[in-house]
């Protein structure tokens, strides 16, 4: 309750002090950092679809159960296309990195879940026609490096079916940042959320029905919890932090800072999984955290100067 009510909060405590936006990134990095590791430990009983279904099903309930009515009204004078392209790319990423984890490495996942550095820049110079800074390039390229560093090991990248549904993540990624600060230029963060959560439950759900049986009584209750956390920390409490972080911030900036996913899920991954971190990615880690502190410099000089 107590992060929920913080960004409820936030535009009318903290208009100039961006620093607040900031912070809901990393502690959404934390959760997802978590996540990630957790969510193959709830893929030993129970299969990715309904693991899907049931998170976003909750989580919608969750988000309509507090923000309901604001819900609805919003959504009642809004256009379809306010909200669906970042509602249908939300959807297609967690579909995507759900079918990723469950055929590669949490660290290599995390590493490719980060390319939206790259592409949402690129991104959101067509669809919002935002202007391209130079000076990120160079921040750009060492960040791709050091989660080179982070999650490769010293075997090098592997490439399998697991990683090319990690890219279609980062692609997605992208595009509900980009189309997210679109949307919340006329819709709140929970509705934005919402919607997001809402959709990508109906997608889940028809996939599960048509692809998967569900097998209750092998559920368990490690993989319950799992999914819990999932609906409410990685969906409710995340969606919430990220979308108010990009109502305020831009998306090329959430989706720097968003590059400190890697490091929390390499964390968790040794923590939870026993998945070991090299010395190339402790060299990674720090690449990564010199590359995020940088992009909040400039994210703060962008600002003064507007």
């Amino acid at each position: 309750m107590w992060i929920i009510n913080c960004c409820r909060q936030a535009g009318g405590m903290m208009k100039e002090n961006k620093s607040v936006y900031i912070m809901f990134i990393f502690l959404q990095s934390v959760l997802y950092g978590i996540g990630n590791p957790v969510t193959k430990i709830a893929f030993e009983s129970i299969s990715v679809y309904w693991c899907l279904a049931l998170r976003f099903s909750l989580a919608f309930f969750v988000l309509m159960l507090f923000f309901g009515k604001k819900i609805i009204r919003e959504l009642k004078s809004a256009r379809i296309m306010d909200c669906l392209p970042a509602s249908l790319c939300m959807a297609a990423a967690y579909i995507s990195v759900n079918l990723a984890l469950k055929w590669t490495t949490a660290t290599n996942v995390g590493f490719l879940m980060s390319l939206p550095v790259v592409l949402a820049p690129v991104l959101a110079r067509v669809v919002l026609k935002t202007k391209y800074e130079w000076k990120h390039i160079p921040v750009q390229a060492a960040v791709v490096a050091g989660l080179y560093l982070l999650c490769c090991g010293e075997e090098g990248f592997v490439f399998g079916k697991g990683e090319a549904f990690a890219l279609i993540t980062a692609a997605a990624v992208a595009g509900a940042l980009v189309y997210g600060e679109k949307s919340l230029a006329g819709m709140s963060a929970c509705t934005v959320s919402a919607a997001q959560a809402g959709l990508t439950a109906v997608i889940s759900l028809a996939l599960a029905a048509g692809l998967e049986e569900l097998h209750v009584d092998s559920v368990t209750p490690a993989a319950w919890g799992v999914v819990a956390y999932l609906a409410i920390g990685c969906t409710c409490i995340a969606y919430l932090l990220q979308n108010t972080a990009v109502a305020k911030i831009s998306s090329q900036t959430v989706s720097m800072l968003q590059t400190s996913q890697p490091v929390a899920t390499a964390v968790f991954s040794f923590l939870i999984l026993g998945e070991l971190l090299t010395v190339r990615g402790y060299i990674g880690a720090a690449v990564i955290l010199v590359c995020i502190l940088a992009e909040s410099v400039f994210a703060r000089q962008g600002r003064r100067s507007v």
